[in-house]
């Protein structure tokens, strides 16, 4: 069952709901998507894991890091379709669905 990890930033709350991955933690989900920018990286996707790290040096505990966040992984996704591995891109648009979900608490 997939699950998916949904904090509250300010709270540090964990959410989940069908359908989404599951992470027991903020800093579980960090790991992941910094394991996953490596891995772009790594396949030669320089500008696609440039832009990751720089939305995720954003985060900053409010909202508005989760929403810079948020824009660049959503860029990656409309840039990068082509060009990166369907288990990566697959696994970013699981983390935006996490994303989305700090950003607007629904």
């Amino acid at each position: 069952m997939l699950a998916d990890l949904l904090s509250s930033p300010a709270e540090g709350r964990v959410l989940q709901q069908e359908n989404m991955r599951t992470y027991k933690s903020n800093d579980e989900f960090f790991q992941a998507l910094e394991k996953l920018v490596q891995e772009i990286d790594d396949s030669g996707q320089y500008e696609a894991a440039n832009r990751l790290r720089e939305g995720f040096s954003c985060l900053n505990g409010l909202t508005d890091g989760w929403a810079l966040l948020m824009e660049s992984i959503e860029t990656t996704v409309s840039q990068d379709q082509e060009k990166l591995k369907c288990e990566n891109m697959a696994e970013l648009k699981e983390m935006l669905k996490i994303v989305r979900k700090a950003v607007y608490r629904r």
